[in-house]
């Protein structure tokens, strides 16, 4: 009878010890990724997905691409020439020249009128008001006027000349002025991203880190026009409202290449 109970308690034991087994978490020494990083397929690209809070350590960041039509002008020191001969019968029309290498004579848009405004001692031109100032065209040198006086004759500069009706009588020969000229580029609808958004790899690349989802980014190919402040206006890039990454862009990027930006 002893025998029997002794079995019976050690029946008990075992019982107990399986139960209890059963009704305990496991513990495994796996650690939760903060970000994962998975093949797009057809691409060389990668989709990055952070934690909640591997984002807010991150400080994650994000505002839409926007897209406006652009106004691109440079003020440029210019001179009224002399001319050769004046016109006593009343007022004449004035010429400005402005002076140019070639680099930048190409960027001009030479179709648009320019605004001519007078120079003063302290004057940097940029903070006159928009409606001060003389409108110009482009126009053909007057007779006796042209390249042949400039500087060297360096075969690498060239000028335009503008005309101005001078009614006023306000322009003078030998005076320098400030002009305004309009930009290749100017009234064309263009892409602006904030320059923080921008990143550049290893071969000089410049990409953007895009949002499509929450705690989702994958990156996107851009190129840059021209760089004004802290904003990068681009002749390619995502469509206008996505949204891309402002701050955490080089985390992301080093997540998914495994190369510091």
């Amino acid at each position: 009878m002893q025998h029997t109970k002794r079995w019976m308690v050690v029946i008990l034991v075992i019982a107990g010890l399986q139960l209890s087994a059963c009704t305990q978490v496991p513990v495994t020494g796996g650690k939760i990724q903060p970000a994962q990083v998975e093949p797009i397929e057809g691409s060389d690209l990668k989709r990055v997905t952070l934690t909640e809070r591997a984002a807010e350590r991150l400080n994650i960041q994000t505002v839409p691409v926007r897209e406006e039509q652009i106004v691109r002008t440079r003020t440029v020191g210019g001179e009224v020439v002399a001319l050769p001969e004046a016109d006593a019968a009343g007022p004449s029309p004035s010429w400005v020249r402005v002076r140019f290498n070639e680099s930048d004579l190409n960027q001009v848009d030479r179709g648009q009128p320019v605004l001519i405004r007078l120079l003063d001692d302290e004057d940097d031109g940029e903070d006159e008001d928009e409606d001060d100032g003389l409108e110009a065209e482009e126009d053909e040198p007057p007779e006796g006027v042209g390249v042949d006086d400039l500087d060297d004759n360096d075969p690498e500069e060239g000028a335009l000349y503008y005309v101005v009706a001078n009614a006023d009588q306000s322009l003078v020969p030998g005076q320098r002025v400030w002009v305004e000229l309009s930009l290749l580029g100017s009234g064309t609808s263009q892409k602006i991203v904030p320059y923080a958004a921008v990143i550049y790899d290893v071969n000089v690349e410049t990409w953007v880190y895009t949002n499509p989802e929450p705690l989702v980014f994958i990156r996107h190919g851009i190129s840059i026009d021209y760089i004004q402040g802290d904003l990068a206006f681009l002749t390619e890039g995502p469509p206008a409202g996505t949204k891309v990454v402002t701050v955490g862009g080089a985390e992301l990027y080093g997540a998914e290449t495994g190369v510091s930006k």
